[in-house]
């Protein structure tokens, strides 16, 4: 019986190292995937934003846009690509710089990138919940943690109060305007937590949201929130081990430009 196992214990390594092998090309490939997809997107975005930006369009003609309800310039392409991006989100001198999609549920972008094809990457993406067209007292926006920093991979460095000074605002365009996000809130939580609460019954219920908010995080900005405010909240999972009901979240003021 002992000869039988020596025997099979080399195919039995062969097997690991094999199946080892396997699941690194599939973890490398969904990096390469996911970089190349993600620029191909940023180049049509920042494409249409040069364009837009050589245009000269009267005040009188930006309200009649308005009005009418047509989508800025800048996202014209990348709707015509896929009718579910919603917005773009970006953070100066980071990888952070992705297309905001939104679907019926809060499923199908989890591991499908903006063109709806299979992407273990994903996509970052909007609460189903939301409306970009009437923003909510809370947005949710979800993404993975990208090791190299992409998507919401950088969220965990907001806990760092270096960090979170020299980055105090997450810009976010929808289809309609342009905020800056006044970043006020750095935390790791778990799932028991519902900081993805986006319908507030009261405002002391929201008020106790945010005193709830505060009290969890690990910085401490010069941004004051109040009843009249709304934020956006940006979670992503926390990419340590066991960390399967962990979250990391970063909040912010959402501020009109």
């Amino acid at each position: 019986m002992k000869r039988r196992l020596s025997k099979l214990m080399p195919f039995v390594y062969l097997a690991i190292f094999l199946y080892s092998g396997y699941l690194l090309a599939q973890y490398l490939y969904t990096y390469v995937e996911s970089a190349s997809s993600l620029k191909e997107t940023q180049q049509m975005y920042e494409v249409a934003l040069e364009n837009t930006a050589q245009v000269a369009v009267t005040e009188d003609v930006k309200e009649e846009t308005l009005k009418e309800g047509s989508i800025r310039p800048q996202f014209e392409e990348l709707h015509k690509v896929n009718a579910d991006i919603v917005g773009w989100i970006s953070v100066e001198g980071t990888n952070l710089h992705n297309p905001i999609l939104q679907a019926e549920d809060n499923d199908f972008y989890l591991n499908r990138n903006f063109t709806r094809e299979s992407s273990r990457a994903g996509s970052v993406f909007m609460d189903y919940r939301n409306d970009i067209k009437d923003m909510s007292r809370n947005t949710v926006l979800y993404g993975h943690a990208m090791r190299n920093d992409t998507m919401f991979g950088s969220l965990k460095k907001f806990g760092e109060q270096d960090y979170a000074d020299k980055h105090p605002i997450i810009f976010v365009d929808t289809l309609y305007e342009g905020y800056d996000i006044e970043v006020f809130a750095a935390y790791e939580t778990t799932i028991d937590f519902y900081y993805i609460e986006t319908d507030f019954q009261t405002d002391e219920h929201f008020l106790g949201f945010l005193e709830e908010i505060e009290s969890r995080s690990l910085i401490d900005m010069p941004v004051e929130v109040g009843l009249d405010d709304r934020i956006v909240t940006l979670s992503t999972c926390n990419n340590s081990v066991n960390s399967k009901d962990k979250r990391y979240v970063v909040q912010g003021k959402l501020v009109k430009r």
